[in-house]
């Protein structure tokens, strides 16, 4: 149904009619709240009325309206008026590519300036998991100033598909003059399309390929005289070749063309965003590959034989060239190191069992976890921007891990496995996976991740289904973990434990196929060995003594030769589950994180004035006092041996006494009520548990409780009849547990929730438990009583961590993000009585941990050396030229 002028449609006046295509009627309209014109398009009547195609619209229109990018169309607004669904867009004026084809062809620097806009609204549109399906030059405007314009992104899937009559629906007229029909359509579909195959970004590669030809040779690839017989020509014939139609067209631009134009997907462009750089790189240096620089795209009367000879050498030399440039890999290429900086505003977030980032394999993108507030996300920026966007459906991601094409990111959350778009969307499930450790994904949709309880490698489809577990830890094996597929995608790496539990003294790295039960050791076998990668063309990247090695890999004989060389000399390791921070891609990109920087235990007074350094600088992340004041114990990490071990420290002295000397991870350690005994959580037998240990007795070591998971303790009763523990839910969110010290010894949870709660602190009197929760969006100090949380109040107006109490009860502290220390007074009771609180001080660096002391007058606090901390995340562009030699 037409709309006339003046028409109200929700909030919009309908000025004056644009157009009318197969998608329905477009009109130019004013914003009558905002006061802008912009465009609306009514959708026709059987998508209005059908419940699905109108739902599955208006969730893809929703996708790309968060797209934000210059060269796509903005979506306002979806919205319906009485029985009228329509859709309100940014309005441009300008003209479409048919509309610009209609005057002859366009000179080659326009040509190419088009052409590299909509390859890089593309690839961004890609990149977020969005596929077009309709490209063709009357969904592409260009403007007066040059800027084109994608339109109807997530609008062909509304299309009805095609049936049985195409031959005559493809008959009824020409899209010269019905835009939009499907004559039009036809002519730019991809082969996988037009068999009627499930397509992907590189569908809309083809669907680019076809409008580039047809710019070039002003002359469509496929079109025939039906519809029957030009979909048989899309997937079966190849087109002319562009040299005998438009011998002037660069070399390298012909190639570009082809590539998007190959009938197999595969042998077009791994991602789009490697497209769009090519265009960009012609674009940039069009006098370069233009061996005969036309003013225009004319066809040439008389060309002179010798002239068009040189004119191909010189094209050609400057398309390998481009080539060259952009590959990071060449041998001719010098290493670049970099640092990357951290997004603002949120907290860096590796685990023990994710590297906390990765490189896409095509070597574009960035991944990063962190928390935003309390939360986990997952942060992705593209190496060539400065900026992360923060994924879409990544809440409480953990352990990810790529796609071999870059298009999806798996991970876990929820004790599930999950997949997402690389540009973020809704989280797809695909199998239960309570507590798992990084993955790897094969071209063939095959995921391997590696499991805990019962320890192996499991196997699933990214289509989803139950895993199965391929890899049993047994034969003298306690774990296999860190799964890596090899390039055939068949047979994978993983790392066995030897001994007991998953914090087995000695690894070895083992090769597997997914067809065979066998296992063959590889060369790195050691207490000391961590998982590794591969790295084409022919390397094994791994972590020793805190440093980044590379060592040549002969793929097929899967054999280790040469010597290994250092690529780095300081990168996070972890001894239990033999967790290296790095990720490579597939073109000689390799990052990696640094290992943790010393930091400084200093004392300050409640006026917020520094008396005094305790001890020399180290890595510590735990720290408590003991009840009688004397001492302090803490842990400290050895970014060599990738473990912490408990030390003990006279606070007159500044004397240390270590507790431990092992490769297990002792951290977190917390005196009992007496002073006698410390309770800490260690990998020594597989995911962490609880252990004590009697300070006058070495080797007096025992275990606590062993529960699947992990065990941290957190506080003991003044009675010491009970301690108040965190155990992590499924890999990412912390919950408060109870656990008796005398009797049964029964653990119980305190207060379930989805949410994290962290930092549990008894009142001295036993009557209050103070904790930390996100359950309100920020962290924030809460109450509550031990006998399930009666009485619950939250304390801290604003954010606050880490609430501690003053040996008497009447007054309890926190942190603030911004580094205050804050100071509430209390009155015990059986009541909950306080006063508001008040800032004690401020710390200018960050507060990593502290404690005070009994009387509340002095502070412990662990602090960053640096008032703003480098960022630990490094890049090595073109590393593969550190090693090649060695090989």
């Amino acid at each position: 149904m037409a709309l006339t002028v003046g028409t109200r449609i929700g909030p919009y006046e309908i000025l004056a009619a644009v157009g009318v295509g197969g998608m329905g009627e477009v009109y130019r309209a004013r914003d009558t709240k905002l006061g802008r014109e912009l465009a609306i398009k009514v959708l026709p009547e059987g998508v209005s009325m059908d419940p699905e195609r109108l739902h599955r619209f208006e969730q893809e229109a929703r996708s790309a309206s968060a797209l934000n990018h210059p060269n796509i169309v903005t979506i306002y607004e979806i919205g319906r008026s009485d029985a009228t669904s329509y859709i309100a867009m940014e309005l441009v004026a300008g003209r479409t590519l048919r509309d610009l084809l209609g005057d002859g062809p366009l000179p080659i620097r326009r040509f190419l300036a088009i052409a590299a806009q909509v390859a890089d609204g593309l690839a961004r549109a890609h990149d977020a998991g969005i596929v077009h399906r309709d490209l063709k030059p009357e969904n592409v405007m260009v403007t007066r100033e040059g800027s084109a314009k994608i339109l109807d992104f997530g609008l062909a899937k509304l299309v009805a598909p095609l049936g049985s009559d195409v031959s005559d629906a493809a008959t009824v007229a020409a899209p010269q003059t019905h835009p939009g029909l499907v004559l039009g359509t036809l002519g730019y579909m991809s082969p996988e399309q037009a068999s009627g195959q499930a397509v992907d970004s590189r569908s809309d590669q083809f669907s680019f390929g076809a409008l580039l030809y047809e710019l070039a040779t002003a002359r469509r690839p496929f079109t025939r005289n039906t519809g029957a017989e030009t979909l048989a020509a899309i997937i079966r014939d190849e087109v002319e070749p562009i040299q005998a139609l438009a011998p002037q067209v660069p070399v390298a631009l012909r190639w570009v063309i082809e590539r998007c134009l190959a009938k197999d997907p595969d042998e077009r462009y791994a991602s789009t965003r490697d497209l769009a750089r090519d265009l960009a790189h012609l674009r940039d240096h069009v006098s370069e590959v233009s061996a005969i620089a036309p003013e225009t795209l004319s066809y040439p009367k008389r060309r002179n034989a010798s002239l068009l000879m040189a004119a191909g050498w010189l094209a050609a030399a400057a398309a390998i060239g481009v080539v060259l440039l952009r590959t990071p890999s060449h041998p001719s290429a010098s290493p670049v190191r970099f640092t990357v900086s951290l997004p603002a505003g949120v907290t860096y977030a590796p685990s023990e069992v994710s590297r906390g980032f990765s490189v896409s394999p095509d070597g574009s993108r960035l991944v990063i976890e962190a928390y935003s507030k309390t939360r986990r996300h997952l942060y992705l920026r593209r190496l060539d921007s400065e900026e992360f966007l923060e994924l879409e459906g990544s809440i409480d991601a953990t352990a990810h891990f790529w796609s071999p094409d870059s298009r999806s990111i798996a991970f876990f959350a929820d004790g599930r496995l999950k997949k997402i778009p690389a540009g973020g969307g809704r989280p797809q499930d695909i199998c239960a996976a309570p507590f798992a450790v990084i993955g790897t994904w094969n071209a063939e949709g095959t995921i391997l991740f590696s499991g805990i309880n019962p320890p192996g490698v499991y196997r699933v489809q990214d289509t989803g289904g139950e895993a199965a577990r391929i890899v049993v830890a047994s034969t003298g094996d306690s774990s296999a973990l860190w799964p890596q597929f090899l390039p055939d995608g068949r047979r994978f790496l993983y790392l066995a434990g030897q001994g007991a539990g998953a914090g087995a003294r000695q690894r070895a790295v083992r090769l597997r196929s997914l067809n065979d039960d066998d296992s063959q050791t590889l060369g790195l076998v050691g207490p000391g060995t961590s998982r590794v990668e591969y790295v084409a063309p022919g390397f094994l990247l791994y972590a020793r003594d805190g440093a980044l090695f590379s060592q040549p890999f002969d793929e097929r004989k899967a054999v280790l030769h040469g010597e290994p060389r250092q690529l780095a000399s300081n990168i996070h390791y972890f001894f239990g589950p033999s967790h290296a921070a790095f990720s490579a891609s597939g073109n000689g990109l390799i990052a990696y994180q640094t290992g943790a920087p010393p930091s400084r235990l200093a004392w300050f007074t409640r006026d917020g004035k520094e008396v005094g350094q305790l001890g020399e600088p180290a890595t510590v992340r735990g720290i408590r006092i003991s009840p009688d004041g004397n001492r302090a114990a803490m842990d400290v990490r050895n970014n060599q041996t990738g473990s912490a071990d408990i030390w003990l420290i006279e606070l007159g002295s500044g004397v240390t006494t270590r507790l431990h000397s092992d490769a297990a991870d002792e951290v977190m350690p917390v005196w009992s009520a007496d002073g006698s005994s410390v309770l800490y959580r260690s990998d020594r037998i597989g995911p962490p548990n609880l252990f004590d240990l009697t300070v006058a007795t070495p080797g007096s070591e025992r275990l606590l409780l062993d529960q699947p998971g992990v065990e941290q303790p957190e506080d003991v009763t003044r009675d010491g009849r009970r301690l108040a523990y965190l155990t992590e839910i499924a890999t990412t969110v912390w919950n408060i547990w109870l656990l008796p010290l005398d009797g049964d010894r029964k653990p119980s949870p305190w207060a379930p929730t989805r949410f994290n709660q962290m930092s549990p602190r008894f009142s001295p009197d036993g009557r209050w438990i103070a904790y930390q929760s996100d359950e309100s969006g920020d962290p924030a100090i809460y109450v509550a009583m031990p006998e399930g949380g009666g009485q619950k109040r939250r304390i801290s107006p604003t954010s606050g961590m880490r609430p501690r109490w003053r040996a008497d009860g009447k007054e309890m502290y926190y942190t603030t993000p911004d580094g205050f220390v804050m100071a509430v007074p209390v009155i015990p009771g059986t009541q909950w009585n306080a006063g508001s609180p008040a800032r004690l001080f401020r710390v200018d660096k960050e507060i990593e941990n502290y404690d005070v002391t009994s009387n509340g007058s002095r502070f412990l606090v662990i602090t960053t050396q640096d008032k703003v901390r480098e960022s630990p995340l490094r890049v090595i562009l073109n590393a593969t030229t550190l090693v090649a030699n060695e090989k």
